[in-house]
């Protein structure tokens, strides 16, 4: 993985897509240990079905902040790719996005979007995309559901590459800087 240090991307924007996901430190058939997620999402009462941790297994850990169209490193990234659980810092619990209430009993708009639209069991994973990110949630099939604060619309897609080709389909993406 090259942090810090920006990337020319080549070839169709699907290639270009793989390049950068490999540049944050993915490559085919990854494998990382995910027993502190199951163990941050046992203790929300959110259980990990098998194509969650097959997610988590294959794409947790990988640089979550990506520079496309900023050039400086000391501003905040265009595109991010946070999965759950975030940093103690950020101060924001999967739940939080999950409920409109404090105690954690009324749905959100996200949440019961993607419940009529799943028609099988999902639960939120992170968020991903360009400035304003979508809220991804992942549902027994492995199918990827995103939501938006600006949009009502409820997107599925059957990879998160298709998902980030989605979420730049406005952007080139010709080069990337990446940080954790």
């Amino acid at each position: 993985m090259v942090l810090n240090q920006r990337i020319e991307l080549r070839g169709d924007k699907v290639n270009r897509i793989i390049k950068a996901m490999e540049n944050a430190g993915w490559f085919n058939n990854r494998q990382v240990e995910i027993s502190n997620i199951e163990k941050y999402y046992n203790e929300r009462g959110i259980t990990l079905f098998s194509s969650a941790k097959k997610f988590f297994l294959e794409f947790s850990g990988i640089a979550s902040k990506w520079y496309i169209e900023v050039r400086n490193l000391h501003h905040a990234p265009d595109f991010t790719f946070e999965l759950f659980p975030y940093p103690i810092s950020y101060k924001t619990d999967v739940r939080d996005y999950m409920f409109d209430d404090a105690e954690f009993m009324v749905y959100s708009e996200d949440y019961q979007g993607v419940e009529r639209k799943a028609n099988e069991g999902f639960i939120l994973v992170g968020q991903i995309g360009y400035y304003y990110p979508a809220c991804v949630w992942i549902g027994e099939s492995g199918k990827l559901y995103a939501t938006h604060d600006y949009d009502e619309q409820v997107y599925v897609f059957n990879s998160v590459f298709e998902l980030i080709e989605h979420e730049l389909q406005s952007h080139e993406m010709t080069s990337v800087a990446m940080k954790l």
